[in-house]
């Protein structure tokens, strides 16, 4: 911008408008630890974020700065119940069942089919497993563990399969191979969003979550690798997102007032184009810019900007008007 145009920030004359066409995101540049950054993001937001699926996770990691490349928070943290839910992030409240006699035994936190019913064991164990996409299912005989399986499905095909009547274990159960134990989606959970939210959807990292007692009970996401998850210290001091819409500059008003030498018209749409962009570019600098949009207020008669009638000056000091 021409150092001839002085932009006075007051209050009044742009609106915030959300862009986002689900859960708003918002990065917060300022390193916390989990707890801090909880209350900052359920006093100014709604709370820590919550991910529902990997179009989710690729929309956190594109809001993080392109500079920074540690974790973030994110608000999942470890509860103190363990409940089994699926892959794709249903719980199993009210739905179908199929365990096998005795199960599940406590003998693992991921769920096998062996025999047409189902069975628990240890996450760990490399099988057989089957993926799952609008076509139907499929068999893939490579040998992985739970987690690894989950995440070829996903970058191959949807995810491990949610099972929700006989008539689907039996699609299943007619392409699987006799004697072997095949992963299906269901998995034992002790970790809760921060809201409550209670969907299952997990990103988690090679070897994650950790089975020490040290490795801490609050999750921060990777900004390279993916997206993924792991445990971290909840006093561990990182950046972190939240989500919700902001309260404190939802629809915030913002005045303009400019001066300048007379050779600018400041109704035309190209220059105010360009204002924006600077204001723009500044507020990003200050950490006051999310995914929210700037905008210019007009009134009735179109125009943006007025000439204070209430002021004399001569015709070099005053801009003019389209």
């Amino acid at each position: 911008m021409d150092g001839s145009l002085l932009v006075l920030l007051l209050l009044s004359g742009l609106f915030w408008s959300n862009s986002a066409l689900s859960r708003p995101y918002h990065y917060i540049n300022v390193r916390m630890s989990w707890p801090e950054a909880q209350s900052y993001c359920r006093e100014r937001f709604t709370d820590l974020a919550t991910v529902d699926s990997m179009g989710d996770v690729n929309r956190l990691v594109n809001i993080v700065d392109a500079g920074y490349s540690g974790s973030v928070w994110i608000g999942l943290k470890k509860g103190t119940q363990k409940r089994w839910g699926w892959s794709n992030g249903e719980n199993t409240s009210s739905q179908y069942y199929n365990w096998g006699s005795a199960q599940p035994n406590g003998d693992g936190d991921c769920a096998a089919i062996y025999s047409d019913v189902w069975h628990d064991i240890l996450c760990s164990y490399k099988q057989y497993f089957v993926c799952y996409e609008t076509s139907g299912y499929i068999l893939v005989q490579s040998a992985k563990n739970w987690s690894d399986a989950q995440s070829y499905c996903r970058q191959h095909h949807t995810d491990l399969p949610t099972i929700h009547n006989s008539e689907q274990n039996n699609q299943i159960t007619k392409i699987l191979l006799s004697g072997y134990y095949i992963w299906i989606g269901l998995f034992l959970d002790s970790w809760e969003w921060s809201d409550k939210w209670i969907l299952f959807f997990r990103h988690w990292a090679a070897g994650q979550p950790s089975m020490s007692s040290e490795s801490g009970d609050c999750v921060g996401m990777s900004t390279t690798d993916s997206g993924r998850w792991s445990q971290y210290s909840c006093d561990l001091q990182q950046p972190f997102i939240c989500n919700g819409d902001d309260k404190l500059i939802k629809k915030q008003i913002i005045r303009l007032k400019l001066s300048c030498n007379g050779k600018y018209t400041l109704n035309d749409p190209s220059l105010q184009t360009t204002i924006l962009n600077e204001i723009s570019e500044k507020l990003k600098s200050m950490g006051l810019e999310s995914d929210r949009k700037l905008s210019w207020r007009k009134r009735e008669d179109e125009e943006v900007f007025h000439l204070e009638s209430n002021r004399t000056a001569n015709s070099n000091n005053k801009c003019n008007r389209q």
